[in-house]
């Protein structure tokens, strides 16, 4: 059975070592490099932070005791890079999902993926959110949000196309 955890101070540890020092979303080509023995701290103070604000951050996704994934999403004003995206910039009455990510490659392809998105678009819904925006890649499944069928699968639209990357929508009204 499938779990979902809201990432917090106590279990932050837990998530996957490459997603926790992933600071892509939270910074901009401007900003200076963090030191590497700083980007924890700061992925775990933001994580935080924007939890605070929204009400979740972040989730880590467990099938019994095993971690299967990590969901990093928030308000895109939450997302300093999305002002990088000029042509294609999620809307304001849309969560963004940074990375929906299943870090163990025999844990791929197995469904976890669908069943941890249908959980967060529930969670969502309940929520009273408008709709989940995200960039899907087309040419590989090697992106933090996951390849544009599985989106297209999964009910999403194409709202801004014209790179690898497309902008997708799911309306949750």
């Amino acid at each position: 059975m499938l779990r979902l955890e809201t990432v917090t101070e106590e279990n932050f540890k837990e998530i996957p070592g490459y997603c926790k020092k992933c600071l892509y979303w939270q910074t901009t080509d401007a900003d200076k490099k963090k030191p590497e023995n700083q980007t924890e701290m700061t992925k775990q103070k933001w994580l935080l932070r924007v939890q605070k604000a929204l009400g979740t951050s972040g989730y880590i996704a467990y099938a019994d005791a095993m971690l299967v994934g990590f969901v990093q999403l928030a308000l895109p004003k939450h997302f300093p890079r999305l002002k990088e995206y000029k042509n294609a910039t999620p809307s304001e009455d849309a969560v963004f999902l940074a990375c929906l990510y299943i870090p163990q490659k025999e844990n791929q392809n197995k469904g976890y993926g669908t069943q941890i998105l249908k959980s967060v678009i529930t969670k969502l819904k309940q929520r009273g959110f408008k709709a989940i925006e995200t960039f899907a890649r087309k040419s590989s499944s090697e992106n933090p949000s996951g390849p544009l069928g599985f989106y297209l699968r999964n009910g999403f639209r194409i709202r801004h196309d014209g790179s690898d990357f497309p902008l997708v929508r799911l309306e949750l009204a």
